[in-house]
């Protein structure tokens, strides 16, 4: 599991070497972010959509600040919406027909002729944020085995179980040892989750699919928004 904020770090720290790379190795991130953002597959070569969202992706790289208290993902991703936001108003002011990319769809385009619209479309944007962490939450579970209707299905039933999880789970999610050994490992070390937080084994041994999954959603910079509807961004900040 890479550290994202110490990559960063050395970028805006001089090493345009590492920046390069580090593009490079987020292009199908950008791709598919700015593709889900306009509703359409796009592709480096024909759209300028993606310009602008590896523009926005280089500015977030040069002005993130980890004590902010935003992951760098989400971060970035708040720079390609509204860098693309504005592009589709730019667009919509010069040529109305050029904003067909934004869904491809007629309809949705004659919608986006006034600002009282667009602001729907960004209420909308919103809504499509969720969905968007849903299926990147999906991903990250088929890694480890796991799959989100199962998870459901045998989740605690018991209000005092689940809360007592989410404190395991964000807890050990501050160790980034840890965690990077549950990435590497695709499984979790029990023993030493149980003398980091105290928890009785036999409730993690019990619960151990579904408090891998809570470690997942909590150290993941990919599922930021879920995060922090689960714990509460101050919470996650004291982490």
């Amino acid at each position: 599991m890479q550290d994202i904020s110490a990559i960063i770090r050395d970028i805006q720290q001089g090493n345009e070497r590492l920046r390069e790379e580090f593009l490079m190795s987020q292009k199908e991130f950008i791709r598919g972010y700015a593709s889900y953002i306009c509703k359409t597959r796009l592709d480096w070569h024909n759209d300028d959509e993606l310009s602008v969202a590896l523009i926005a992706f280089n500015k977030a790289v040069d002005t993130y600040e980890p004590a902010a208290g935003k992951r760098f993902t989400g971060y970035a991703k708040t720079l390609i919406r509204n860098s693309l936001v504005d592009y589709f108003r730019s667009r919509q002011n010069s040529d109305p027909s050029t904003l067909s990319t934004l869904n491809g769809i007629e309809d949705s385009l004659n919608r986006l002729q006034t600002a009282a619209s667009l602001n729907s479309y960004l209420l909308e944007l919103d809504q499509r944020e969720r969905a968007y962490e849903i299926e990147s939450l999906k991903e990250l579970l088929s890694r480890f085995g796991l799959t989100l209707p199962a998870l459901v299905q045998n989740s605690p039933r018991h209000r005092d179980t689940r809360e007592c999880l989410k404190t395991v789970a964000l807890k050990t999610a501050g160790e980034s040892a840890l965690v990077e050994r549950i990435y590497r490992e695709k499984r979790l070390p029990l023993k030493e989750i149980q003398l980091l937080t105290g928890a009785k084994r036999k409730l993690l041994e019990r619960w151990r699919r579904y408090l891998l999954s809570l470690i997942l959603i909590a150290s993941s910079e990919e599922v930021e928004g879920l995060a922090e509807y689960i714990w509460g961004k101050e919470a996650l900040q004291a982490k």
